[in-house]
Protein backbone atom coordinates (compact mmCIF):
# COMPACT_ATOMS: atom_id res chain seq x y z
CA UNK A 1 0.00 0.00 0.00
CA UNK A 2 3.17 2.20 1.08
CA UNK A 3 4.47 1.79 -2.87
CA UNK A 4 0.96 2.60 -4.31
CA UNK A 5 0.79 5.67 -2.14
CA UNK A 6 3.83 6.92 -3.44
CA UNK A 7 3.04 6.37 -6.72
CA UNK A 8 0.20 8.17 -6.71
CA UNK A 9 1.95 11.11 -5.15
CA UNK A 10 4.25 11.23 -8.06
CA UNK A 11 1.56 11.10 -10.56
CA UNK A 12 -0.14 13.96 -8.92
CA UNK A 13 3.47 15.92 -8.58
CA UNK A 14 3.93 15.24 -12.16
CA UNK A 15 0.21 16.73 -12.66
CA UNK A 16 0.70 19.84 -11.07
CA UNK A 17 4.60 20.58 -12.76
CA UNK A 18 2.81 20.30 -16.09
CA UNK A 19 0.43 22.63 -15.52
CA UNK A 20 3.07 24.75 -13.15
CA UNK A 21 5.43 25.20 -16.41
CA UNK A 22 2.34 25.07 -19.42
CA UNK A 23 0.45 28.16 -17.33
CA UNK A 24 4.43 29.67 -17.98
CA UNK A 25 4.00 28.91 -21.76
CA UNK A 26 6.80 25.74 -21.65
CA UNK A 27 5.40 22.38 -23.22
CA UNK A 28 6.23 20.38 -20.32
CA UNK A 29 6.95 16.40 -21.30
CA UNK A 30 7.11 13.70 -19.27
CA UNK A 31 9.95 11.36 -20.24
CA UNK A 32 8.24 7.83 -21.20
CA UNK A 33 11.74 6.34 -21.66
CA UNK A 34 13.50 7.63 -18.25
CA UNK A 35 17.15 9.38 -19.05
CA UNK A 36 18.75 8.17 -15.28
CA UNK A 37 17.52 11.22 -13.17
CA UNK A 38 15.60 13.32 -15.41
CA UNK A 39 11.60 12.89 -15.36
CA UNK A 40 10.97 15.26 -17.50
CA UNK A 41 11.67 17.94 -20.43
CA UNK A 42 10.32 21.68 -20.55
CA UNK A 43 10.24 23.60 -23.50
CA UNK A 44 10.04 26.86 -24.42
CA UNK A 45 7.11 28.05 -26.10
CA UNK A 46 7.40 31.96 -28.19
CA UNK A 47 4.37 33.07 -30.46
CA UNK A 48 3.05 29.74 -30.61
CA UNK A 49 6.24 27.66 -31.90
CA UNK A 50 7.83 25.52 -29.98
CA UNK A 51 11.45 27.27 -29.68
CA UNK A 52 13.84 23.83 -29.00
CA UNK A 53 15.42 25.28 -26.32
CA UNK A 54 14.69 23.25 -23.10
CA UNK A 55 15.16 22.62 -19.14
CA UNK A 56 15.79 18.65 -18.02
CA UNK A 57 13.22 18.30 -14.77
CA UNK A 58 14.15 15.88 -12.21
CA UNK A 59 10.62 15.70 -9.94
CA UNK A 60 10.07 14.94 -6.27
CA UNK A 61 6.71 15.42 -5.16
CA UNK A 62 5.16 15.05 -1.23
CA UNK A 63 5.61 15.86 2.43
CA UNK A 64 8.84 13.79 2.85
CA UNK A 65 10.47 15.90 0.46
CA UNK A 66 9.53 19.33 2.17
CA UNK A 67 10.54 17.75 5.28
CA UNK A 68 14.19 19.07 5.86
CA UNK A 69 14.83 22.88 5.76
CA UNK A 70 16.68 25.96 5.88
CA UNK A 71 16.63 29.67 6.02
CA UNK A 72 15.91 30.28 2.49
CA UNK A 73 14.01 27.04 2.00
CA UNK A 74 13.66 23.20 1.78
CA UNK A 75 16.84 21.28 1.54
CA UNK A 76 17.48 18.08 -1.32
CA UNK A 77 19.61 15.67 -0.70
CA UNK A 78 20.64 13.02 -3.70
CA UNK A 79 23.71 10.93 -3.99
CA UNK A 80 27.14 11.76 -5.84
CA UNK A 81 26.08 9.18 -9.14
CA UNK A 82 23.04 11.52 -9.42
CA UNK A 83 25.12 15.10 -9.39
CA UNK A 84 27.69 13.99 -11.33
CA UNK A 85 25.49 13.30 -13.90
CA UNK A 86 23.08 16.35 -13.60
CA UNK A 87 26.14 18.35 -13.70
CA UNK A 88 27.72 16.90 -16.99
CA UNK A 89 24.42 17.15 -18.79
CA UNK A 90 24.06 18.35 -21.47
CA UNK A 91 20.87 19.96 -20.79
CA UNK A 92 20.35 22.54 -17.69
CA UNK A 93 18.94 20.60 -15.35
CA UNK A 94 16.21 21.84 -12.80
CA UNK A 95 15.86 20.06 -8.99
CA UNK A 96 11.84 20.79 -8.52
CA UNK A 97 10.08 19.94 -5.45
CA UNK A 98 5.99 19.84 -5.53
CA UNK A 99 4.09 20.51 -2.51
CA UNK A 100 1.17 18.69 -3.77
CA UNK A 101 -1.23 19.98 -1.03
CA UNK A 102 0.10 23.79 -1.86
CA UNK A 103 0.02 22.87 -5.36
CA UNK A 104 3.31 24.74 -5.88
CA UNK A 105 6.26 23.37 -7.59
CA UNK A 106 9.22 25.07 -6.40
CA UNK A 107 13.47 25.21 -8.35
CA UNK A 108 16.56 25.17 -8.60
CA UNK A 109 19.08 25.07 -11.18
CA UNK A 110 22.11 21.91 -11.12
CA UNK A 111 25.58 23.81 -11.02
CA UNK A 112 28.86 23.44 -9.27
CA UNK A 113 28.32 26.23 -6.95
CA UNK A 114 24.25 24.95 -6.16
CA UNK A 115 25.65 21.38 -5.59
CA UNK A 116 26.93 21.76 -1.82
CA UNK A 117 29.09 18.21 -1.20
CA UNK A 118 28.52 16.88 2.16
CA UNK A 119 31.56 14.06 1.99
CA UNK A 120 29.22 10.56 1.30
CA UNK A 121 26.71 13.05 -1.49
CA UNK A 122 25.39 16.33 -2.56
CA UNK A 123 22.65 18.32 -1.12
CA UNK A 124 20.70 21.78 -3.25
CA UNK A 125 19.10 24.16 -1.34
CA UNK A 126 15.54 24.90 -3.23
CA UNK A 127 14.33 28.29 -2.19
CA UNK A 128 11.02 29.16 -1.48
CA UNK A 129 11.65 32.26 -3.58
CA UNK A 130 11.70 30.63 -6.58
CA UNK A 131 8.20 29.21 -7.65
CA UNK A 132 7.56 28.07 -11.13
CA UNK A 133 5.42 30.89 -11.79
CA UNK A 134 5.02 34.06 -13.52
CA UNK A 135 7.98 35.95 -11.26
CA UNK A 136 10.51 33.05 -12.26
CA UNK A 137 9.69 33.01 -16.19
CA UNK A 138 12.58 35.29 -17.04
CA UNK A 139 14.85 33.38 -14.53
CA UNK A 140 13.90 30.11 -16.36
CA UNK A 141 14.49 31.71 -19.89
CA UNK A 142 17.90 32.39 -19.42
CA UNK A 143 18.82 29.24 -18.35
CA UNK A 144 17.07 28.03 -21.39
CA UNK A 145 19.61 25.41 -23.32
CA UNK A 146 20.79 27.47 -26.88
CA UNK A 147 19.86 27.41 -30.10
CA UNK A 148 22.84 27.32 -32.82
CA UNK A 149 22.57 29.12 -35.98
CA UNK A 150 23.59 26.63 -38.72
CA UNK A 151 26.58 28.49 -40.32
CA UNK A 152 28.05 27.39 -36.98
CA UNK A 153 28.25 23.53 -38.29
CA UNK A 154 28.16 22.24 -41.72
CA UNK A 155 26.22 18.95 -42.72
CA UNK A 156 29.39 16.82 -44.73
CA UNK A 157 27.03 13.67 -45.43
CA UNK A 158 23.53 12.58 -45.43
CA UNK A 159 22.95 8.91 -46.39
CA UNK A 160 19.52 7.63 -47.10
CA UNK A 161 19.52 3.85 -45.14
CA UNK A 162 15.62 3.17 -45.76
CA UNK A 163 14.32 0.02 -46.73
CA UNK A 164 10.30 -1.51 -47.16
CA UNK A 165 9.71 -1.18 -43.63
CA UNK A 166 11.04 2.27 -42.18
CA UNK A 167 12.45 5.28 -44.02
CA UNK A 168 15.97 6.01 -42.39
CA UNK A 169 18.33 9.17 -42.51
CA UNK A 170 21.83 9.05 -41.03
CA UNK A 171 23.73 12.35 -40.69
CA UNK A 172 27.11 13.07 -40.33
CA UNK A 173 28.07 16.75 -39.06
CA UNK A 174 31.41 18.74 -38.30
CA UNK A 175 31.45 21.64 -36.55
CA UNK A 176 32.68 25.27 -37.39
CA UNK A 177 33.91 26.37 -34.05
CA UNK A 178 34.21 25.20 -30.46
CA UNK A 179 31.00 24.30 -28.85
CA UNK A 180 30.08 23.73 -25.52
CA UNK A 181 27.92 20.35 -24.69
CA UNK A 182 25.24 22.05 -24.37
CA UNK A 183 25.38 23.60 -28.03
CA UNK A 184 26.47 20.38 -29.22
CA UNK A 185 23.16 18.72 -27.87
CA UNK A 186 21.46 21.85 -29.32
CA UNK A 187 22.74 21.11 -32.87
CA UNK A 188 21.71 17.38 -32.68
CA UNK A 189 18.24 18.41 -32.26
CA UNK A 190 18.29 20.77 -34.79
CA UNK A 191 19.56 18.20 -37.61
CA UNK A 192 17.36 15.69 -36.53
CA UNK A 193 14.33 17.86 -36.37
CA UNK A 194 15.16 18.77 -39.73
CA UNK A 195 16.09 14.85 -40.66
CA UNK A 196 12.74 14.00 -40.00
CA UNK A 197 11.39 16.28 -42.87
CA UNK A 198 13.82 15.11 -45.64
CA UNK A 199 12.87 14.20 -48.79
CA UNK A 200 15.54 13.22 -50.29
CA UNK A 201 15.96 9.51 -51.65
CA UNK A 202 18.89 7.25 -52.76
CA UNK A 203 16.61 6.06 -55.72
CA UNK A 204 13.71 5.81 -57.11
CA UNK A 205 11.85 2.66 -55.75
CA UNK A 206 13.13 4.50 -52.07
CA UNK A 207 10.62 7.43 -53.81
CA UNK A 208 8.36 5.23 -54.82
CA UNK A 209 7.66 3.46 -51.47
CA UNK A 210 8.28 6.73 -49.01
CA UNK A 211 7.55 9.69 -50.92
CA UNK A 212 6.36 12.52 -48.90
CA UNK A 213 6.44 10.62 -45.13
CA UNK A 214 8.52 11.91 -42.90
CA UNK A 215 11.62 9.78 -41.52
CA UNK A 216 10.94 6.85 -39.23
CA UNK A 217 14.53 6.57 -37.57
CA UNK A 218 17.30 9.59 -37.82
CA UNK A 219 20.88 9.22 -36.77
CA UNK A 220 23.31 11.54 -36.20
CA UNK A 221 27.12 11.58 -35.66
CA UNK A 222 28.94 14.84 -34.50
CA UNK A 223 32.65 15.69 -35.49
CA UNK A 224 34.17 18.81 -33.95
CA UNK A 225 36.79 18.91 -37.16
CA UNK A 226 37.12 17.91 -40.75
CA UNK A 227 39.89 16.20 -39.63
CA UNK A 228 37.87 14.07 -36.80
CA UNK A 229 35.39 13.61 -39.15
CA UNK A 230 38.14 11.79 -42.04
CA UNK A 231 39.19 10.02 -38.82
CA UNK A 232 35.68 8.47 -38.15
CA UNK A 233 36.59 10.17 -34.50
CA UNK A 234 32.66 11.87 -33.51
CA UNK A 235 32.36 13.30 -30.09
CA UNK A 236 29.01 12.05 -30.04
CA UNK A 237 26.40 9.90 -32.01
CA UNK A 238 22.36 10.17 -31.63
CA UNK A 239 19.34 8.16 -32.55
CA UNK A 240 16.14 9.24 -32.78
CA UNK A 241 12.53 6.35 -33.77
CA UNK A 242 9.64 7.40 -34.18
CA UNK A 243 7.12 5.78 -31.54
CA UNK A 244 4.63 4.95 -34.29
CA UNK A 245 7.58 2.49 -35.78
CA UNK A 246 6.21 -0.93 -35.43
CA UNK A 247 9.24 -2.63 -32.67
CA UNK A 248 9.95 -5.75 -35.40
CA UNK A 249 11.47 -2.81 -37.44
CA UNK A 250 13.05 -0.73 -34.91
CA UNK A 251 17.09 -0.39 -35.11
CA UNK A 252 19.36 -1.55 -32.10
CA UNK A 253 19.18 1.69 -29.88
CA UNK A 254 22.15 2.96 -27.42
CA UNK A 255 22.00 4.16 -23.67
CA UNK A 256 22.79 7.94 -23.39
CA UNK A 257 21.11 11.71 -22.80
CA UNK A 258 17.93 12.29 -23.70
CA UNK A 259 18.37 15.66 -25.30
CA UNK A 260 14.59 16.65 -25.66
CA UNK A 261 12.32 15.07 -28.08
CA UNK A 262 13.28 11.31 -27.49
CA UNK A 263 16.59 12.03 -29.19
CA UNK A 264 18.84 10.12 -27.44
CA UNK A 265 22.95 11.13 -27.47
CA UNK A 266 25.99 9.26 -26.71
CA UNK A 267 29.10 10.98 -25.93
CA UNK A 268 32.11 9.30 -26.88
CA UNK A 269 34.40 8.15 -24.26
CA UNK A 270 37.48 7.35 -26.42
CA UNK A 271 37.17 11.16 -28.61
CA UNK A 272 39.99 13.02 -26.77
CA UNK A 273 42.46 9.72 -26.42
CA UNK A 274 41.94 9.35 -29.73
CA UNK A 275 42.32 12.93 -31.10
CA UNK A 276 45.49 13.34 -29.08
CA UNK A 277 46.72 10.15 -30.41
CA UNK A 278 45.87 11.86 -33.54
CA UNK A 279 47.90 15.01 -32.70
CA UNK A 280 50.66 13.29 -31.60
CA UNK A 281 50.97 10.32 -34.35
CA UNK A 282 50.79 12.41 -37.15
CA UNK A 283 53.58 12.85 -39.96
CA UNK A 284 54.58 16.06 -41.28
CA UNK A 285 53.61 16.01 -45.17
CA UNK A 286 57.66 15.80 -46.25
CA UNK A 287 58.17 12.82 -43.64
CA UNK A 288 54.89 11.29 -45.37
CA UNK A 289 56.15 11.56 -48.71
CA UNK A 290 60.14 10.80 -47.58
CA UNK A 291 58.26 7.45 -45.79
CA UNK A 292 55.82 6.34 -48.50
CA UNK A 293 56.80 7.24 -52.32
CA UNK A 294 59.69 5.32 -52.39
CA UNK A 295 58.05 2.19 -51.28
CA UNK A 296 55.20 2.83 -53.55
CA UNK A 297 57.98 2.27 -55.94
CA UNK A 298 59.46 -0.51 -54.81
CA UNK A 299 55.70 -1.96 -55.05
CA UNK A 300 55.18 -0.64 -58.43
CA UNK A 301 58.29 -1.88 -59.66
CA UNK A 302 57.26 -5.48 -58.05
CA UNK A 303 53.86 -5.52 -59.74
CA UNK A 304 55.54 -5.05 -63.08
CA UNK A 305 57.33 -8.51 -62.35
CA UNK A 306 54.47 -10.02 -60.88
CA UNK A 307 52.23 -8.97 -63.51
CA UNK A 308 54.67 -10.65 -66.25
CA UNK A 309 54.69 -13.53 -64.57
CA UNK A 310 51.21 -14.24 -63.70
CA UNK A 311 50.26 -13.54 -67.73
CA UNK A 312 52.94 -15.86 -68.47
CA UNK A 313 51.36 -18.26 -66.10
CA UNK A 314 47.77 -17.74 -67.12
CA UNK A 315 48.70 -18.15 -70.84
CA UNK A 316 50.69 -21.95 -70.21
CA UNK A 317 54.03 -20.26 -70.52
CA UNK A 318 55.85 -20.95 -67.49
CA UNK A 319 54.21 -23.88 -64.60
CA UNK A 320 53.73 -22.32 -61.05
CA UNK A 321 56.87 -23.67 -59.53
CA UNK A 322 58.88 -21.64 -61.86
CA UNK A 323 56.39 -18.61 -61.22
CA UNK A 324 57.20 -19.10 -57.32
CA UNK A 325 60.77 -19.26 -58.41
CA UNK A 326 60.97 -16.21 -60.20
CA UNK A 327 58.97 -13.64 -57.95
CA UNK A 328 60.19 -14.58 -54.49
CA UNK A 329 62.05 -11.73 -54.12
CA UNK A 330 59.54 -9.06 -55.23
CA UNK A 331 56.64 -10.90 -53.16
CA UNK A 332 59.03 -11.09 -49.96
CA UNK A 333 59.56 -7.21 -50.35
CA UNK A 334 55.67 -6.68 -50.63
CA UNK A 335 55.08 -8.54 -47.27
CA UNK A 336 57.32 -6.42 -45.46
CA UNK A 337 56.49 -2.72 -47.16
CA UNK A 338 52.77 -4.33 -46.09
CA UNK A 339 54.15 -4.08 -42.49
CA UNK A 340 56.28 -1.34 -42.56
CA UNK A 341 53.28 0.64 -44.05
CA UNK A 342 51.37 -0.30 -41.39
CA UNK A 343 53.39 0.91 -38.48
CA UNK A 344 53.75 4.02 -40.00
CA UNK A 345 52.16 7.55 -38.01
CA UNK A 346 49.35 8.96 -39.88
CA UNK A 347 49.37 10.59 -42.91
CA UNK A 348 48.67 14.60 -42.10
CA UNK A 349 45.20 15.47 -43.32
CA UNK A 350 46.04 17.24 -46.50
CA UNK A 351 47.24 13.38 -47.60
CA UNK A 352 44.35 11.89 -46.61
CA UNK A 353 42.73 10.33 -49.66
CA UNK A 354 46.36 9.39 -51.17
CA UNK A 355 47.06 7.57 -48.38
CA UNK A 356 43.71 6.11 -48.88
CA UNK A 357 44.77 4.53 -51.90
CA UNK A 358 48.44 4.00 -50.78
CA UNK A 359 46.60 1.45 -48.43
CA UNK A 360 44.35 -0.29 -51.08
CA UNK A 361 46.88 -0.69 -53.11
CA UNK A 362 49.63 -2.46 -51.18
CA UNK A 363 46.89 -4.61 -49.87
CA UNK A 364 45.84 -5.64 -53.07
CA UNK A 365 49.62 -6.86 -53.97
CA UNK A 366 49.81 -8.07 -50.36
CA UNK A 367 46.82 -10.62 -51.44
CA UNK A 368 48.77 -11.74 -54.21
CA UNK A 369 51.71 -12.63 -52.03
CA UNK A 370 48.99 -14.17 -49.40
CA UNK A 371 47.65 -16.49 -52.21
CA UNK A 372 51.20 -17.77 -52.80
CA UNK A 373 52.11 -18.14 -49.56
CA UNK A 374 53.35 -21.27 -47.70
CA UNK A 375 49.67 -21.50 -46.07
CA UNK A 376 48.01 -19.92 -49.30
CA UNK A 377 49.01 -22.80 -51.31
CA UNK A 378 47.82 -25.28 -48.38
CA UNK A 379 44.33 -23.36 -48.07
CA UNK A 380 43.68 -22.58 -52.11
CA UNK A 381 44.04 -25.04 -54.97
CA UNK A 382 45.93 -23.91 -57.85
CA UNK A 383 43.63 -23.08 -60.50
CA UNK A 384 41.55 -20.74 -57.76
CA UNK A 385 45.10 -19.36 -56.75
CA UNK A 386 45.90 -17.59 -60.32
CA UNK A 387 42.34 -16.63 -60.46
CA UNK A 388 42.26 -14.73 -57.44
CA UNK A 389 45.93 -13.44 -58.20
CA UNK A 390 44.58 -12.58 -61.60
CA UNK A 391 41.49 -10.22 -59.97
CA UNK A 392 44.09 -8.72 -56.82
CA UNK A 393 46.55 -7.48 -60.07
CA UNK A 394 43.62 -5.65 -61.74
CA UNK A 395 42.22 -4.53 -58.93
CA UNK A 396 45.87 -3.06 -57.82
CA UNK A 397 46.68 -1.46 -61.45
CA UNK A 398 43.09 0.20 -60.69
CA UNK A 399 44.05 1.61 -57.48
CA UNK A 400 47.30 2.29 -58.74
CA UNK A 401 45.94 5.16 -61.36
CA UNK A 402 43.57 6.81 -58.75
CA UNK A 403 46.82 7.00 -56.16
CA UNK A 404 48.80 8.71 -58.99
CA UNK A 405 45.82 10.85 -59.20
CA UNK A 406 45.44 11.97 -56.14
CA UNK A 407 49.22 12.75 -55.38
CA UNK A 408 48.97 15.20 -58.17
CA UNK A 409 46.55 16.97 -56.23
CA UNK A 410 48.73 17.05 -52.98
CA UNK A 411 52.01 17.70 -54.69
Amino acid sequence: MKAQDTDRTERIGMGIAMSAFESQDFAFREQSESDYGIDAHAERIEGEKASGRLLAVQLKSGASYLSETCAEGYVYRTDKKHAEYWLNHSLPVLICLCDTDAKKVFWQVVTSDTAQSTGKGFKFVVPTSQQVELSSVSALRDLLSPVVAADRYTTFKTDDTSHGAAKRYSIEVVLNATMSKAEVAAIVRQVTNEGQKRRYHRNHLIERQWGDTDAHVVWTFIYPSAEDHKRRNHICRSIWINESLDPNFRPLGFDGENVGDNVIVDWSSNYDFLAELVATKTLSKEDWFAEVLPRIGELTSALNVIETHLLALSQGDIDEAAFITSTEGERKRIDEIYFELTDLPFAPFECNDVDEKVQSFVAYLHNIWLFYSENGRTKWDEKNRLEQALQQRSYARETLAHYEYELAKVR
